[in-house]
């Protein structure tokens, strides 16, 4: 009888859980958005959130702002949320492969911590200037830096991020020095480039792409490694300054531990979403280009991408905070 009961409890104990993640969503399901309401993970989750609850059979996705230590915040509450599969994070790549190289107390290791659901999408950092300025290209960068040592000004969406390292490594390759500004946040770096507070300011192709349609700002050039297929008149940092480049991303994750069941249906319903051309549409007058990807290959970009940024962060000798 106490083997019958041992075998029994044991039986229960496995059906559970497979229950759970076959009948997955049971009840409403937490995507934390790591920067403010506006900001670019918070609109991109907002538009595929009913797409993607759709695909999940009518399931409730709440979007939750969690904000703070440049999105790390957020990223360490889902971290620390159990991993059912009931709270997620979609976030750009910076408190995910820069952070660690950037932040000396990181709560949280993206490689063990976390699992890749899939990619969502990639957006492109651009140098813009105000539309009147002399400033024309990067030649010119470089020429005015040198005559003016120190005076010109670069703004950033704040200390490490993309658009911090990308303007220090233009310092570094060219010999010049061009003071940054940070801002709390990509938006306000821009708008006080409209107000002509600072000389020239970095600024993904979503935040810039308003005010160069309204004849305010100038685009001047790309930091990435080739041409953008949108902007291919636009040339890019790098073929005037070697090494010059850098990668956005945006990516969906679950605490790491989440069963690879879940995992599948979150895949599926993020990749429905990304599928459909109302979406895309949305995505490309963002500046985004969708990229679906399967679990494993976001964790190999996540890899990957902590090497690349600990090169580039070092060489633009940026200490950890």
């Amino acid at each position: 009888m106490l083997k019958f009961l041992a075998t029994a409890i044991l039986t229960v104990g496995v059906a559970a859980p497979l229950a759970a993640q076959e009948n997955y969503p049971e009840r409403d399901i937490t995507i934390v958005a790591p920067y403010p309401p506006g900001a670019l993970t918070d609109g991109v989750a907002r538009l595929l959130q009913p797409k993607m609850a759709e695909k999940l059979g009518g399931a409730t996705i709440l979007i939750d702002n969690k904000t703070g230590a440049g999105g790390a915040l957020g990223v360490g509450q889902v971290v620390r949320s159990k991993p059912d599969g009931y709270t997620l994070v979609m976030a750009v790549n910076a408190p995910i492969v820069m952070a660690p190289s950037l932040q000396a107390s990181l709560p949280y290791d993206p490689e063990t911590d976390l699992k890749g659901i899939g990619t969502i999408g990639e957006t492109y950092l651009s140098l813009a200037v105000p539309a009147d300025s002399p400033i024309k290209t990067v030649d010119d960068v470089i020429r005015m830096a040198k005559e003016n040592p120190g005076k010109m000004t670069f703004g950033s969406a704040g200390i490490g991020s993309a658009h911090h390292i990308a303007g220090e490594l233009l310092n570094k390759y060219a010999g010049i020095q061009i003071t940054h500004v940070p801002f709390q946040g990509g938006a306000p770096a821009i708008q006080n480039l409209v107000g002509k507070q600072i000389d020239m300011s970095y600024g993904t192709l979503p935040t810039v792409h308003t005010f160069v349609e309204s004849g305010d700002l100038r685009i001047i050039a790309m930091a990435e490694p080739k041409r953008v297929a949108s902007h291919p008149d636009i040339p890019t940092v790098n073929e005037t300054v070697q090494g010059v480049e850098t990668s956005t991303w945006l990516g969906f994750f679950a605490p790491a531990g989440t069963p690879d069941e879940i995992v599948s249906k979150l895949n599926e319903a993020l990749n429905y979403a990304l599928s459909q051309p109302d979406v895309q549409e949305s995505m490309e007058k963002l500046g985004l280009v969708p990229r679906p990807s399967t679990p494993q290959e976001l964790d190999e970009l996540v890899a990957k991408d902590l090497d690349f940024w600990a090169k580039a962060i070092e060489t633009a000798g940026i200490p950890k905070q």
